[in-house]
């Protein structure tokens, strides 16, 4: 049984800046162009099934993390096979994500300073508050959310004099290709990576409302991102959000107003950085759980450390530069990510179903 207890209400929040993530800089759906919108709400729908998986495999074994649930459904040589993946798509997720911090940071906010710098700070202090374990995780989550959503509305206030809504039209002027290849991309990143918090959500205090977790969680989560991507649109246009790396960055820096607010763009380097810290240190959490369930260790704050300094040397090597980064991301990583999302949690929770109800009937018989 896990000791370390949070709320519902901390659970969402932690789920919400998960998603949230690298995507609230580099966009989602990016395919689709000014179609993306289309794209975000079928990828949100699609990503509905695995949030229902996540809470249902929660809710058929209270307490237990995603590695416990794997041992106890699979035994302990399979069930060790499937903890050893699932550690793997953590620590590299979180280096995924830790390496699209530093690319933005050299790129654009501070393109003197080495990259290892600000990634061995967003590191350290994931691994400070990964230490201190999941209530001040959550705690944190709260707070910073809050943070966010008031920098975000303060930049839509200020962005609505650039925005040229007849950037949205045509709708659909390439066809449903491209809106399916951008669905499907923006379900693996970041809308399906959410089945990885079922990694550390073991203890939630009011365990009924799994299901409000990760719907609601994904809802809201999603809701800021394609609120974010209708902005992209109207201030960029198909062409420019073509040509960034950052669309979120560029659309913020074209803010002016009246040559007095001008040049705001670490706003959303401030929610760029929010969101990066929760979601390293989510995925840190989970692999340091994995890591000690795996070697049977008495606390898994023993690798805490040592996991978060690999992790982040694992993002500085992971690529040569920014365009093998975008390359992965958009042309592979939703094909490696698809067994971790669907295949594998579709099949734990079948083998689940049928055990838990094996155990029921060998009970009342």
């Amino acid at each position: 049984m896990n000791k370390e207890m949070v709320t519902g209400g901390e659970a969402r929040t932690i789920l919400i800046l998960f998603i949230m993530g690298s995507t609230m800089i580099l966009g989602a759906a990016g395919q689709a162009k000014t179609d993306s919108w289309i794209a975000i709400l079928i990828a949100v729908c699609l990503a509905i099934p695995v949030a229902l998986i996540s809470a249902r495999l929660l809710t058929l074994y209270p307490g237990q993390n995603l590695f416990d649930i794997c041992q106890n459904v699979f035994g302990n040589v399979l069930g060790k096979v499937f903890i050893l993946l699932y550690v793997w798509y953590a620590v590299h997720l979180a280096a995924l994500v830790l390496r699209n911090y530093g690319e933005f940071m050299t790129s654009e906010a501070m393109p003197e300073t080495p990259m290892l710098v600000p990634m061995l700070f967003v590191g350290t202090l994931s691994i400070i508050v990964v230490l201190h374990g999941i209530e001040t995780l959550g705690r944190s989550a709260r707070l910073l959310f809050n943070v966010c959503l008031v920098m975000i509305l303060i930049v839509l206030f200020l962005a609505i004099g650039r925005m040229e809504f007849d950037n949205l039209l045509p709708v659909l002027d390439h066809g449903w290709s491209p809106v399916w290849e951008g669905a499907f991309s923006a379900f693996s990143f970041p809308f399906a990576e959410s089945f990885l918090l079922t990694a550390i959500m073991g203890g939630v205090r009011d365990r009924k409302s799994f299901v409000r977790i990760f719907l609601y969680g994904l809802l809201i989560g999603g809701g800021l991102i394609l609120f974010i991507s209708f902005r992209n649109i109207f201030v960029l246009g198909t062409y420019t959000m073509s040509n960034v790396y950052f669309p979120s960055y560029a659309a913020v820096g074209r803010i002016n107003v009246g040559d007095f607010i001008q040049r705001i763009e670490g706003t959303v380097a401030i929610v760029f950085v929010i969101c990066v810290f929760v979601k390293f240190s989510v995925c840190l959490l989970a692999a340091s759980q994995g890591i000690a369930k795996l070697f049977r260790l008495n606390s898994y704050r023993s690798v805490v450390f040592q996991t978060g300094l690999l992790t982040t040397y694992l993002a500085y090597s992971l690529f040569d530069n920014i365009m093998d980064m975008e390359f992965f991301a958009i042309e592979i990583y939703h094909f490696y990510a698809f067994p971790f999302q669907v295949v594998f949690p579709v099949l734990l929770l079948l083998v689940a179903e049928i055990k838990v109800r094996s155990a029921r009937q060998a009970k009342s018989g």
